[in-house]
């Protein structure tokens, strides 16, 4: 599992980002950002040794202890992704502690071949798992609580409570009941079993001898059930909600799976003109200009098809056409159009690429997308109207609240992880698109790398 959390540096800095990764041996790491993977991690702690404790008062919050030794205290976005991790962390502490102990009783079993050896590690096997499932009850009834009281509070928050709200939460609430259930459970298992073998110590050795095969079996059925019995957690339903990438009509997975010289030039100019209705939710008006530049080039690829609509049905017909006349570098041609077309939708598929990841609010995706996408071909004057622009742009709250098409849904936290997976979603396709664009053009060196003003 990976993701950004908010780490606590001191108290200069306060809570900072940080993208932590937890491995598949249980090390869990992190770093400054996602793109500074790289350069290795700031820290790290092995997930068995640590203590996980929950925040008695924010719901956000959560600890990683080595006692006398680290302390990560951290913050998740949502109580839904805070709830993902201590489901992660928990359900690793549990299988990667069961590990250990195997490994430990392995060498004592090579060790010492006598039955009661064999039961005493057996013992002390059920006697360390009880233990490590006691701390897993400790930790899910801490969330209970939080969660009973959130009920409680939204419940008596007005007269009328907040259906869609108190929904969501007693969503969460069931999801914690059965995380605390499903431990409780396999607690009783292991007291139950672990206090019929105390039982057998109690006998002489020689009742142990003679019955040393009738133990051999119980003990192997007990570690096969042990193997079987994994930690399973029911996470929270998907909730589906209405966005303003659920109601486009074309988009561009439907074409990201065709070669060029497949993909139908209108039904991708119909595509394209969704996509840019994006820009009308930045609530600038330096973006006109951007968007009028890419409608314009929309309406020149729409002339050159309408000259002859039989033969320009594909993208790679029109572009094909120019380069055999060679007019593709002619003004207005449409090989300049589907060029800076492609580089306007390259810049959004970054946009939504960046935001998409959780951790940059909207000035900070558009930058970094600008500097991809766009940057490099706008000339000191261009660049200075867009940076003028990116700091005209909403708050992650206000985008998001007009990404929704019912506006109360976007207060929910399971909004926001919905329409930042769409987001991810919908770049990858649009970046599939325009690279096969990109490729063809490199591959027929009609790639045009003037600035403009």
């Amino acid at each position: 599992m990976e993701g950004t959390l908010l780490k606590w540096t001191n108290y200069y800095n306060g809570w900072q980002p940080r993208y932590f990764v937890l491995n598949e041996t249980g090390i869990l790491s992190y770093y400054k950002s996602s793109e500074l993977i790289h350069e290795g991690c700031k820290g790290s702690c092995l997930v068995v040794a640590c203590e996980v404790k929950v925040h008695p008062h924010d719901p956000l919050r959560f600890d990683l202890i080595i006692p006398g030794e680290q302390f990560f205290c951290l913050k998740a976005k949502t109580q839904s992704d805070r709830q993902h991790w201590l489901v992660a962390l928990g359900s690793w502490k549990s299988q990667g502690a069961k590990s250990t102990i195997k490994t430990r009783n392995t060498l004592n079993n090579n060790n010492n071949n006598n039955n009661t050896s064999l039961l005493i590690s057996h013992l002390n096997t059920i006697d360390d798992e009880l233990k490590l499932k006691v701390q897993e009850l400790r930790l899910y009834e801490t969330v209970l609580m939080q969660r009973i009281h959130a009920v409680k509070s939204i419940s008596n928050d007005t007269p009328t409570p907040d259906v869609k709200k108190l929904d969501e939460t007693t969503t969460m609430l069931n999801v914690t009941c059965d995380a605390f259930i499903h431990a409780l459970d396999e607690c009783v298992k292991l007291a139950t079993g672990g206090s019929s073998q105390s039982l057998m110590l109690l006998s002489p050795s020689s009742s142990i001898n003679s019955n040393s095969s009738l133990i051999q079996r119980k003990i192997s059925n007990e570690f096969n059930l042990n193997k079987t019995r994994d930690t399973t957690i029911v996470l929270p339903k998907q909730f589906v909600y209405r966005t303003f990438f659920s109601e486009f009509h074309y988009t561009f997975s439907t074409l990201s799976s065709l070669s060029l010289n497949e993909i139908h030039s209108e039904e991708f100019l119909a595509t394209c003109e969704q996509y840019l209705e994006l820009i009308d939710k930045f609530n600038a008006t330096t973006f006109n200009t951007f968007r009028s530049d890419a409608m314009n080039n929309i309406n020149k690829l729409r002339n050159k098809i309408s000259t002859n609509p039989k033969k320009f049905q594909t993208l790679y017909s029109i572009i094909n056409d120019e380069i055999s006349t060679q007019t593709m570098k002619e003004k207005d041609s449409a090989t300049g159009a589907l060029l800076w077309l492609r580089r306007s939708i390259h810049f959004l598929a970054c946009f939504l690429h960046e935001f998409g990841q959780g951790d940059k609010n909207v000035e900070d995706a558009m930058n970094k997308a600008y500097g991809q996408a766009l940057k490099p071909f706008h000339d000191w004057n261009t660049r200075g109207v867009f940076s003028v622009a990116f700091r005209s742009v909403p708050s992650n709250e206000d985008f998001l609240t007009s990404l929704a098409i019912d506006p109360n849904e976007a207060r929910e936290a399971l909004f926001e992880r919905q329409i930042l997976n769409e987001m991810l979603e919908h770049s990858t396709n649009m970046n599939v698109v325009v690279r096969k664009i990109n490729d063809f053009y490199i591959e027929h060196n009609i790639e045009l790398d003037g600035i403009v003003g």
